[in-house]
């Protein structure tokens, strides 16, 4: 009895669980081996009957899920990573981007001034100021929600996991549109104010905010399903 049928299935409920084309090849590998050597030991044996011995592919593809899964601390704790995980990780995130680029604007202002010590003028900084809050106000607001989203949807590929990041994703958008920042330009009387905090106010530019975690995810899952979609289109080796 040809005993194709059998590993072509598994590979397909393999592809169905998400799981990585090499760790199906190797598990089916092993498989096919783990068989052959139940021939050997048993010559009247058929191919087909020794592989169904192992069990439902259904039964061994959702086994493998489990084991693959256990590999990582993500797959072990999806909720702790993927559901608790971006409470904490975006503001740690946040502060640690503000330092960086606040260290690097002082690094840059401060060689400036060493290297030319005239420029800018007091007017051009005076002009310059508020595109420059403008600028890293717009960078506070987007990029760390955004950065955040896209090491969520990495840490997930890279286990191979397909809705726990869609959720961490969401989680950001929120924390995302719950953030608000308010610049004040300086005027001749007082100096600028930049004010940050946490808010709700349904207007247009802050939900704004919640567009590129958003994005992300739907990229994310726009990718996810098409490497599905072609994983099991792939006709099986051999």
């Amino acid at each position: 009895m040809d005993s194709q049928p059998w590993p072509e299935q598994l590979r397909s409920e393999l592809r169905r669980q998400g799981l990585p084309p090499r760790y199906i090849d190797r598990l089916v590998e092993e498989l096919a081996d783990h068989v052959l050597d139940s021939q050997t030991e048993h010559a009247s044996m058929e191919a087909q009957p020794a592989f169904e011995r192992l069990g439902t592919t259904t039964h061994l593809a959702a086994a493998a899920r489990r084991e693959f899964d256990l590999r990582s601390f993500a797959g072990r704790h999806p909720w702790l990573t993927f559901a608790l995980g971006p409470v904490a990780f975006v503001p740690i995130l946040f502060v640690s981007l503000m330092a960086g680029t606040t260290a690097i604007l002082w690094v840059i202002a401060t060689t400036c001034e060493w290297l030319a010590p005239s420029w800018p003028s007091a007017e051009t900084l005076t002009r310059l100021e508020p595109w420059i809050l403008a600028g890293y106000d717009a960078y506070v607001r987007f990029i760390p929600f955004a950065l955040a989203a896209l090491i969520f949807c990495r840490w997930g590929r890279g286990c191979h996991l397909r809705r726990w990041p869609l959720l961490a994703c969401a989680i950001v958008a929120i924390i995302a549109g719950f953030f608000v920042t308010k610049l004040t330009p300086a005027t001749p009387d007082q100096p600028g104010l930049w004010v940050i905090g946490f808010g709700f106010r349904p207007e247009l530019r802050q939900l704004l905010q919640l567009v590129p975690p958003l994005a992300i995810a739907g990229w994310f899952l726009v990718r996810n399903y098409s490497s599905v979609t072609t994983a099991l289109r792939l006709p099986s080796p051999g």
